[in-house]
């Protein structure tokens, strides 16, 4: 019979023994072995329920400024603050500037309507008694 030594390709030689990577009984059984990893504890979750943010006045805010825009400008600036404060979760600087931007808001409607109203009872004493006796052809008291 021939002799099988030859009929086999030349052991690989270069780069190491690739033989002594294999346990000497051959693969595992069991497959790679278990690695163990640390166990992490986590800290309990607590969950907050967060009520809505307070009103920021800023609707009133802005429309006052059709009444007495000096006064609305702090207002505006108020609610502009308590939107701000609302944004970084302090909750109450910012119930507390929602309602300084509605109470500069309310004294800017009033004063924008007392102002109003003294500014038609104005006109009204100038046109009756100033401009109508001179503007009156009629009127028996003009000179």
């Amino acid at each position: 019979m021939a002799d099988s030594s030859k009929d086999q390709p030349p052991p690989y030689t270069q780069g190491g023994n690739p033989q002594a990577a294999y346990p000497p009984g051959g693969y595992p059984q069991g497959g790679y072995p278990q690695q163990a990893y640390p166990v992490q504890a986590y800290p309990a979750q607590m969950v907050v329920a967060q009520s809505p943010p307070p009103p920021s006045n800023a609707l009133i805010a802005w429309l006052s400024c059709l009444f007495c825009w000096p006064i609305s400008i702090v207002a505006v600036m108020k609610a502009n603050e308590s939107s701000l404060s609302a944004g970084r979760g302090d909750i109450e600087r910012a119930r507390s500037k929602g309602e300084g931007a509605k109470k500069w808001a309310i004294a800017s409607m009033v004063t924008g309507t007392v102002f109003g109203i003294l500014a038609v009872i104005i006109v009204c004493i100038v046109w009756f008694v100033v401009i109508r006796k001179y503007v009156d052809p009629y009127n028996p008291y003009s000179d």
